[in-house]
């Protein structure tokens, strides 16, 4: 047995994404034993016992040597199963059974079964891209860890079913054939916007909110269509880019999900959802992303919002503005993607019948103050769009059916083409992510626009309510065409943002 070092190239998951681990290996003069180093959590530290088990299944000679495994970079805590193979590999290289394997440019990502056999590795997907970025040129995966990834540009994934099919590989025996093509995943049905009878003002703001990127709440009594339309907002969004499907499917395999595959991803949390599971929580040194971070580059769907716990409602604040929500934790403190389009509703009071004067509301004042502020002012000032809706009347309802998700989806991409065109030098491609400076300086509208934004101005107590009416008559203006918003796109963008308050 020759005694000896090597290193073989791993990776965990911080956050919801990859970082490569260095798996260094020294099998040296002593007891027979096995340390492993580098802030290993109970999951990484049982390896020894796995991968021994594994290597001797495998026909392969176990060093009656003293092994030290060396985690680098060593401040960086390590959880997980998914560097059973790098150690592995690196134990067998060190004890001179891989002469001449080439492990540089290759990450080893896959937990090992007692039998020797390769078992998926949570996050695979995550890991793979962080390899890809790091310059390594292959990834090794369990065969059945296929099933649950996307095509990643630039690295060559190798499936192998068991660690001396692997070995045989590396000695340079039979080969691994990289995985041709990935499985695409099939698009989920999702509610069309034709299903909708009346509420023509509703669709017209539904569409604004998606060419721009906006939040919307929609607030009215119960059977009304609320929910109706909630759930046809994330049909009227534009396909995910290539780069943006990659992002959400390696988010997606962290929390052990399917992946969204090319269509925006979309969390709908009921509202008896802790505040955990809505912003994400730390367990030890494991990150679990909440609904904000599963909706990434997507819609959060929050309906009969006044029945969340204030505290998930009032954590959203964070990520409407900054698209992170930051976890400060004991075991773990970082910040996860959350860059998702709000869509809420939420009844007028507890009974659901104050509308206008209130005729036939049963709720005190005190039980509708309560239940009104569970909606705070500095969450809904962050909401562009908040629509006032009433039950339809038969003449409304009557009315030619909607057009469908698929023809309003047209105008919303050619309408957010514009935009990306217009910001095209700039460091965001929507409307709605115009930052305040910007928007002043080089975004305004047309001198009539101008002075009633003026005047709307000098009504509103704060500016952020003048500057997402402007960001909103930009959309109007992208979806008619126009190189400038005039007077009607300001005073229809303010009618959106006031539809709640002014009835």
């Amino acid at each position: 047995m020759v005694l000896g070092r090597a290193r073989a190239r791993g990776a965990v998951i911080v956050g919801v994404r990859g970082q490569l681990v260095d798996v260094e290996v020294d099998v040296s003069q002593g007891l027979p034993a096995v340390s492993i180093v580098g802030l290993p959590d109970a999951s990484v530290s049982e390896a020894r016992h796995r991968v021994r088990c594994a290597v001797e299944s495998a026909g392969l000679d176990w060093p009656l040597h003293r092994v030290t495994v060396s985690l680098t970079p060593a401040e960086v805590r390590k959880s997980g199963s998914g560097l059973d193979l790098p150690i592995a590999i690196g134990i067998l290289a060190a004890s001179g059974q891989l002469q001449g394997a080439q492990l540089d440019d290759c990450a080893l990502l896959a937990e090992l079964g007692l039998d020797g056999r390769l078992l998926p590795a949570a996050g695979a997907l995550a890991m793979i891209v962080a390899a890809r970025d790091a310059g390594l040129r292959r990834a090794v995966v369990a065969g059945q860890a296929l099933d649950a990834l996307v095509h990643v540009p630039g690295i060559d994934v190798l499936p192998a079913a068991t660690l001396r099919s692997l070995v045989d590989h590396l000695c340079g025996g039979t080969q691994l054939s990289p995985a041709l093509h990935a499985p695409v995943p099939e698009p989920t049905a999702e509610a069309d916007l034709s299903d909708v009878r009346g509420h023509q003002d509703s669709l017209l703001a539904l569409e604004v909110a998606a060419a721009g990127a906006h939040h919307v709440a929609v607030i009215g009594p119960p059977g009304v269509g609320k929910s109706m339309l909630a759930t046809r907002m994330p049909g009227l969004l534009p396909d995910l880019t290539e780069a943006q499907a990659l992002e959400t499917a390696a988010i997606a395999s962290v929390a052990g999900l399917d992946p969204p595959g090319r269509r925006p991803p979309v969390a709908a949390p009921h509202h008896s959802a802790s505040a955990a599971s809505v912003l994400g929580s730390v367990r030890g040194s494991r990150v679990a992303p909440g609904a904000v971070t599963l909706a990434h580059l997507g819609c959060l769907v929050l309906d009969e919002a006044a029945e969340f716990a204030r505290p998930s409602l009032e954590g959203l604040r964070q990520p409407l503005e900054t698209g992170l929500i930051a976890l400060q934790r004991a075991g773990w403190a970082g910040r996860l993607p959350a860059r998702f389009q709000l869509v809420m509703t939420a009844n007028p009071c507890p009974c659901g019948r104050r509308n206008g004067s209130g005729v036939g509301c049963t709720c005190t004042s005190m039980a509708v103050r309560r239940y009104r502020s569970k909606l705070s002012g500095p969450l809904m000032d962050r909401i562009d769009v908040r629509l006032g809706i009433d039950k339809p009347s038969p003449a409304q309802a009557a009315r030619p059916i909607a057009e469908s998700s698929a023809v309003v989806r047209e105008r919303v991409v050619v309408a957010r083409e514009r935009a990306a065109e217009r910001f095209a030098a700039e460091a965001w491609s929507t409307n709605a992510d115009i930052p305040p400076r910007a928007l002043r300086a080089r975004y305004s509208p047309d001198a009539a626009g101008a002075d009633l934004l003026e005047a709307l101005s000098r009504d509103q107590s704060g500016l952020r309510g003048p500057d997402r009416i402007l960001r909103m008559a930009w959309t109007l203006a992208d979806l008619r065409g126009a190189d400038r918003p005039g007077r009607d796109d300001v005073a229809v963008a303010m009618a959106l943002r006031t539809s709640w308050e002014s009835r």
